[in-house]
Protein backbone atom coordinates (compact mmCIF):
# COMPACT_ATOMS: atom_id res chain seq x y z
CA UNK A 1 0.00 0.00 0.00
CA UNK A 2 2.75 2.50 0.92
CA UNK A 3 4.44 1.96 -2.44
CA UNK A 4 1.19 2.85 -4.23
CA UNK A 5 0.75 5.96 -2.05
CA UNK A 6 4.33 7.04 -2.70
CA UNK A 7 3.60 7.07 -6.46
CA UNK A 8 0.09 8.56 -6.21
CA UNK A 9 -0.51 12.15 -7.36
CA UNK A 10 -3.35 12.40 -4.79
CA UNK A 11 -2.47 14.09 -1.49
CA UNK A 12 -2.73 11.18 0.94
CA UNK A 13 -2.00 10.48 4.56
CA UNK A 14 -2.60 7.88 7.27
CA UNK A 15 -3.88 8.62 10.77
CA UNK A 16 -3.82 6.34 13.79
CA UNK A 17 -6.92 5.57 15.87
CA UNK A 18 -6.51 8.88 17.75
CA UNK A 19 -6.33 10.90 14.50
CA UNK A 20 -2.58 11.51 14.70
CA UNK A 21 -0.52 11.59 11.51
CA UNK A 22 1.65 8.54 10.99
CA UNK A 23 2.36 8.95 7.26
CA UNK A 24 2.12 11.61 4.53
CA UNK A 25 2.91 10.82 0.91
CA UNK A 26 5.20 12.88 -1.36
CA UNK A 27 2.14 14.54 -2.97
CA UNK A 28 1.36 16.01 0.48
CA UNK A 29 4.81 17.59 0.61
CA UNK A 30 4.61 18.90 -2.95
CA UNK A 31 1.20 20.47 -2.28
CA UNK A 32 2.36 22.07 1.00
CA UNK A 33 5.48 23.58 -0.62
CA UNK A 34 3.66 24.74 -3.77
CA UNK A 35 1.02 26.50 -1.66
CA UNK A 36 3.35 28.38 0.66
CA UNK A 37 3.17 26.01 3.64
CA UNK A 38 6.55 24.25 3.85
CA UNK A 39 6.13 24.22 7.64
CA UNK A 40 3.58 21.39 7.30
CA UNK A 41 5.53 18.89 5.22
CA UNK A 42 5.05 15.29 6.32
CA UNK A 43 8.14 14.96 8.49
CA UNK A 44 6.93 17.93 10.58
CA UNK A 45 3.31 16.82 11.07
CA UNK A 46 4.01 13.19 11.96
CA UNK A 47 2.57 12.66 15.45
CA UNK A 48 0.36 15.77 15.29
CA UNK A 49 -3.39 15.50 15.89
CA UNK A 50 -5.37 16.26 12.72
CA UNK A 51 -8.14 17.91 14.74
CA UNK A 52 -5.73 20.55 16.04
CA UNK A 53 -5.64 21.88 12.46
CA UNK A 54 -9.35 21.47 11.67
CA UNK A 55 -11.36 24.68 12.14
CA UNK A 56 -14.02 24.48 14.87
CA UNK A 57 -16.86 24.80 12.37
CA UNK A 58 -15.75 21.57 10.62
CA UNK A 59 -14.90 19.44 13.67
CA UNK A 60 -18.43 18.02 14.16
CA UNK A 61 -18.72 16.94 10.51
CA UNK A 62 -15.31 15.29 10.42
CA UNK A 63 -15.71 13.65 13.82
CA UNK A 64 -18.95 12.13 12.58
CA UNK A 65 -17.28 10.96 9.35
CA UNK A 66 -14.44 9.20 11.20
CA UNK A 67 -16.91 7.58 13.62
CA UNK A 68 -19.14 6.35 10.78
CA UNK A 69 -16.35 4.85 8.71
CA UNK A 70 -14.77 3.10 11.71
CA UNK A 71 -18.14 1.64 12.76
CA UNK A 72 -19.46 0.51 9.39
CA UNK A 73 -16.26 0.21 7.33
CA UNK A 74 -16.22 1.15 3.69
CA UNK A 75 -15.35 4.60 2.41
CA UNK A 76 -16.67 8.03 3.36
CA UNK A 77 -16.46 10.63 0.58
CA UNK A 78 -16.89 14.39 0.44
CA UNK A 79 -16.14 16.82 -2.41
CA UNK A 80 -14.42 20.01 -1.34
CA UNK A 81 -12.74 23.03 -2.81
CA UNK A 82 -9.16 24.05 -2.10
CA UNK A 83 -8.44 26.84 -4.53
CA UNK A 84 -5.47 29.13 -4.81
CA UNK A 85 -5.69 32.76 -5.94
CA UNK A 86 -4.86 31.59 -9.47
CA UNK A 87 -6.62 28.22 -9.74
CA UNK A 88 -10.04 26.81 -8.93
CA UNK A 89 -9.42 23.31 -7.54
CA UNK A 90 -11.97 20.74 -6.49
CA UNK A 91 -11.01 17.53 -4.70
CA UNK A 92 -12.83 14.47 -3.40
CA UNK A 93 -11.75 13.45 0.10
CA UNK A 94 -12.01 9.76 0.80
CA UNK A 95 -11.63 8.28 4.27
CA UNK A 96 -10.88 4.56 4.32
CA UNK A 97 -10.81 2.62 7.59
CA UNK A 98 -7.92 0.14 7.69
CA UNK A 99 -9.44 -2.32 10.14
CA UNK A 100 -6.32 -4.49 10.51
CA UNK A 101 -4.48 -1.57 12.17
CA UNK A 102 -7.43 0.65 13.24
CA UNK A 103 -5.91 3.36 11.04
CA UNK A 104 -7.52 5.81 8.66
CA UNK A 105 -6.24 6.31 5.11
CA UNK A 106 -7.26 9.65 3.65
CA UNK A 107 -6.86 10.28 -0.06
CA UNK A 108 -7.66 13.52 -1.86
CA UNK A 109 -7.73 13.03 -5.63
CA UNK A 110 -7.98 16.19 -7.73
CA UNK A 111 -11.26 16.36 -9.67
CA UNK A 112 -11.09 19.81 -11.33
CA UNK A 113 -8.32 22.37 -11.78
CA UNK A 114 -8.78 25.47 -13.93
CA UNK A 115 -8.00 29.20 -13.84
CA UNK A 116 -10.50 31.42 -12.03
CA UNK A 117 -12.79 33.73 -13.91
CA UNK A 118 -11.64 37.32 -13.46
CA UNK A 119 -13.86 39.61 -11.38
CA UNK A 120 -13.81 43.38 -11.26
CA UNK A 121 -11.96 45.14 -8.47
CA UNK A 122 -14.21 45.62 -5.42
CA UNK A 123 -14.56 48.77 -3.36
CA UNK A 124 -11.82 49.29 -0.76
CA UNK A 125 -12.36 47.63 2.63
CA UNK A 126 -15.55 45.92 1.47
CA UNK A 127 -14.49 42.69 3.17
CA UNK A 128 -12.78 43.92 6.36
CA UNK A 129 -14.92 44.30 9.49
CA UNK A 130 -14.29 46.89 12.21
CA UNK A 131 -11.58 44.63 13.71
CA UNK A 132 -9.78 44.15 10.37
CA UNK A 133 -11.04 40.57 10.00
CA UNK A 134 -12.22 38.98 6.78
CA UNK A 135 -14.94 36.30 7.11
CA UNK A 136 -13.95 33.62 4.58
CA UNK A 137 -15.84 30.46 3.68
CA UNK A 138 -13.79 27.52 4.83
CA UNK A 139 -14.92 25.57 1.80
CA UNK A 140 -14.93 27.80 -1.29
CA UNK A 141 -12.75 30.65 0.03
CA UNK A 142 -15.31 33.30 -0.86
CA UNK A 143 -15.29 36.35 1.42
CA UNK A 144 -18.38 37.87 3.01
CA UNK A 145 -19.09 41.50 2.28
CA UNK A 146 -19.33 43.79 5.28
CA UNK A 147 -21.76 46.11 3.48
CA UNK A 148 -24.00 43.19 2.41
CA UNK A 149 -23.47 40.11 4.66
CA UNK A 150 -25.65 37.94 2.41
CA UNK A 151 -23.19 38.35 -0.49
CA UNK A 152 -19.99 36.32 -0.68
CA UNK A 153 -17.40 36.96 -3.41
CA UNK A 154 -14.28 35.13 -4.54
CA UNK A 155 -11.66 37.89 -4.33
CA UNK A 156 -8.25 36.40 -3.45
CA UNK A 157 -6.34 38.75 -5.74
CA UNK A 158 -7.98 41.78 -4.12
CA UNK A 159 -7.22 40.50 -0.62
CA UNK A 160 -3.63 39.81 -1.66
CA UNK A 161 -3.05 43.42 -2.78
CA UNK A 162 -4.74 45.23 0.10
CA UNK A 163 -1.36 46.14 1.50
CA UNK A 164 -1.82 44.23 4.74
CA UNK A 165 1.25 42.25 5.81
CA UNK A 166 -0.88 39.39 7.03
CA UNK A 167 -4.55 38.79 6.48
CA UNK A 168 -6.65 38.14 9.60
CA UNK A 169 -9.31 35.63 8.64
CA UNK A 170 -12.29 34.26 10.51
CA UNK A 171 -13.71 31.07 8.99
CA UNK A 172 -17.33 30.13 8.48
CA UNK A 173 -19.53 28.79 5.70
CA UNK A 174 -21.08 30.76 2.92
CA UNK A 175 -24.78 29.82 2.64
CA UNK A 176 -24.27 27.75 -0.54
CA UNK A 177 -21.43 25.61 0.81
CA UNK A 178 -23.19 25.05 4.11
CA UNK A 179 -26.32 23.74 2.42
CA UNK A 180 -24.54 21.84 -0.36
CA UNK A 181 -21.61 20.24 1.46
CA UNK A 182 -22.86 20.06 5.06
CA UNK A 183 -26.64 19.70 5.06
CA UNK A 184 -26.50 17.96 8.47
CA UNK A 185 -25.19 21.19 10.02
CA UNK A 186 -28.15 23.25 8.74
CA UNK A 187 -30.92 21.16 10.29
Amino acid sequence: MIQALEASPAVSYILDDRHRFIYCNPAWDRFAKANGAPQIVGEVVIGADLFNAVPEVLKPAYSKAFDEVSERGGIWEKPYECSSPELFRKYRMRIHFLKSHAWFLITNPLVVEQPHEKVSSPAPNRYFDQHGLVMMCIHCRCSRRVDNPDQWDFVPEYLKITGKDSLSVSHGFCPLCEVHFYPDLTR
